[in-house]
């Protein structure tokens, strides 16, 4: 027990001794005035715990920021999908629907987000073709819109047309129930 205090003792001086050298230590590029390096490590040592975590937040804060700027990509690239319902069956030109969101991402949408992303076909040629009608609508707007990007995209477009959307809501109008109070269990009663 006596020996494991004086080590203890003696560990504790070097350490003290050590840190208060650590900050004392003026080494920079001084070679003879560090034993070994060791007042150097030890000064980089209590730099180092004295700024933690700090170095550490710029890097966390880029792993946030990136995930939030692919999500917002994503977003983007969703919001200015043309899928199979904005091009006619056979001819993959544009439908009205797909004109009118055409003109909606070419006017409307930031100009860093004006990219027009196609639903890929069933083959390449498919969605080659929808592309060069999308091009082709773009060029016959206006001779001085500037070259349109579009891009295929592996995304699904979820939607309907707008003949079964229509469908739905004019059925729905239809059934609605008409509008009537129901009697009191008095007026029932009474009659």
């Amino acid at each position: 027990m006596k020996y494991q205090s004086v080590a203890l003792l003696v560990v504790t001086i070097v350490l003290s001794a050590s840190f208060a050298e650590a900050q004392n230590c003026n080494c920079n590029g001084n070679p003879g005035y560090c034993h070994n390096g060791v007042c150097c490590r030890v000064e980089a040592g209590y730099i180092e715990n004295n700024l933690w975590p700090n170095q550490y937040v710029p890097t966390a804060r880029c792993a946030v920021n990136s995930a939030y700027t692919a999500m917002i990509n994503n977003g983007w690239r969703r919001q200015n999908l043309l899928g199979d319902y904005h091009f006619e069956e056979g001819s993959n030109q544009l439908t009205a629907a797909g004109k009118l969101k055409s003109k909606w991402i070419l006017t409307q949408a930031p100009q860093d987000r004006r990219t027009v992303y196609i639903e890929r076909g069933e083959n390449q040629s498919i969605t080659a073709s929808r592309i060069a009608a999308v091009h082709s609508w773009a060029g016959n707007q206006s001779p001085a819109m500037e070259q349109v990007l579009v891009n295929d995209t592996h995304i699904v477009a979820e939607g309907h047309t707008a003949g079964s959307v229509d469908s739905i809501f004019v059925g729905f109008q239809a059934n609605q129930p008409a509008p009537v109070l129901t009697a009191t269990s008095e007026e029932a009663a009474g009659n």
